[in-house]
């Protein structure tokens, strides 16, 4: 959706937290009829009435109701952007949050996201002297630093960085708002924005799609994998909503876990692999030599599952292994173990269908310790919308909770 003038946006919430038209002028420093024209903008816009009109005021509608607080937290990024600046001892006064336009947040997220002006210029579809203004005006408004030169190129300050996470959070607020309304108005067709890392995508992530999608048929799904880090940048700027998968140990800052089940590691070899002949999964152990002998497929360094592998090596005496491919992608894992001779440390989930057919075998119980914690983590104060609520509560279900 096209994000609404942000000015209109604070008009109406003006009215929202004072009650009345008249009220919301003098907190905002407009004229009353620039705030009544804001709100009927807004509701234009929106295709429903924000506020019911009388003699005493003006009184948020239900869809005012939802709507307002939303746009109430959008304001409170851009609020909390300028907190963050005032840390690096901003040379201007000027309010961020009530003086910012939109143009010039889009453009900032712009240029960082493609790495450039002419690419951000081509992404948002304006020419490049735009993108500079509107950069421009963004540095005068802050009163810091958002871009320094090194060689040819312009990067942006961390500064710059800040404020466009801050945006970026506003913009992803404005459009749950958004959703929330339509919501109301019995138009099911949210967004829902998912992090899957390994854990996520094999079973559990699914099942609760499938039972959302049959309450929600004409929700849009966005499923996106790759690194921890990237998934973790992507929530904290509201391109995801949820990452779901293994939690950390420590969450970290602004984002909130929540530990739905435990999953333990395996060890997995093909079925016709040369150790596989006789074993007994049930009973059988692999000894120290079969381990140090095996190559292995192993999750990225630094991951929970591969800090579990390398202390249940280390408790046997064994080295870190040398023949190691690292891979979080399950398909490619199955694939190799399928063509080679290689182990790979996987959860049962994960594999449950390739066991069940006879393709992969278990090789011995579960890994020492290996148990991790499964589950979701969202921003710290997220405000789900009813197809939210509706997906969190089947991920819960498909976890047996």
């Amino acid at each position: 959706m096209d994000i609404f003038r942000l000015r209109r946006l604070w008009a109406a919430l003006a009215v929202f937290e004072t009650g009345s038209a008249l009220k919301a002028a003098a907190l905002s420093h407009i004229s009353q009829s620039a705030i009544t024209n804001a709100v009927a903008a807004c509701e234009s816009d929106l295709g429903v009435t924000l506020f019911e009109r009388s003699s005493r005021g003006m009184t948020p509608t239900q869809a005012g109701a939802v709507w307002c607080p939303r746009i109430a937290a959008a304001a409170d990024y851009l609020k909390e952007a300028e907190a963050a600046l005032q840390h690096w001892k901003r040379r201007s006064p000027m309010p961020i949050q009530k003086l910012v336009t939109e143009t010039q947040l889009r453009a900032l997220s712009a240029v960082i996201e493609t790495g450039g002006f002419s690419q951000a210029a081509r992404q948002l579809g304006v020419s490049q002297p735009s993108v500079h203004r509107a950069a421009r005006e963004l540095e005068t408004l802050c009163g810091v630093p958002l871009w320094r030169r090194e060689g040819s190129h312009v990067e942006p300050t961390n500064e710059a960085r800040t404020l466009a996470r801050f945006g970026d959070l506003c913009f992803s607020e404005i459009s749950l708002a958004h959703e929330a309304v339509r919501e109301i108005q019995g138009i099911m067709e949210g967004t829902l924005r998912i992090g899957a890392l390994p854990l996520a995508r094999s079973q559990w992530l699914p099942k609760a799609l499938a039972a959302t999608l049959k309450a929600f048929p004409d929700a849009r799904v966005a499923i996106v994998d790759g690194p921890y880090n990237e998934q973790v940048t992507a929530l904290r700027h509201g391109r995801i909503d949820f990452l779901l998968g293994a939690l950390r140990k420590v969450p970290p800052d602004n984002l909130t876990q929540e530990r739905l089940f435990s999953d333990p590691l395996l060890i997995l070899i093909r079925a016709t692999h040369p150790l596989a002949p006789g074993f007994d999964s049930r009973t059988d152990k692999l000894t120290p030599e079969q381990l140090g002998s095996l190559s292995w497929i192993l999750p990225r360094t630094g991951t929970p599952g591969r800090s579990n592998f390398e202390t249940f090596m280390a408790a046997k005496g064994l080295p870190s292994p040398h023949r190691v491919i690292e891979s979080s992608s399950l398909v490619a894992t199955r694939e190799i173990l399928l063509r080679s001779d290689y182990a790979a440390i996987l959860s049962a989930q994960q594999v449950e269908a390739e066991v069940s057919s006879g393709l992969l075998k278990v090789m011995g119980p579960p890994l020492t310790g290996s148990n991790r914690d499964i589950g979701i983590t969202t921003r710290s104060g997220f405000l789900p919308t009813r197809l939210h609520e509706t997906f969190l509560g089947k991920l819960r279900n498909a976890a047996g909770l």
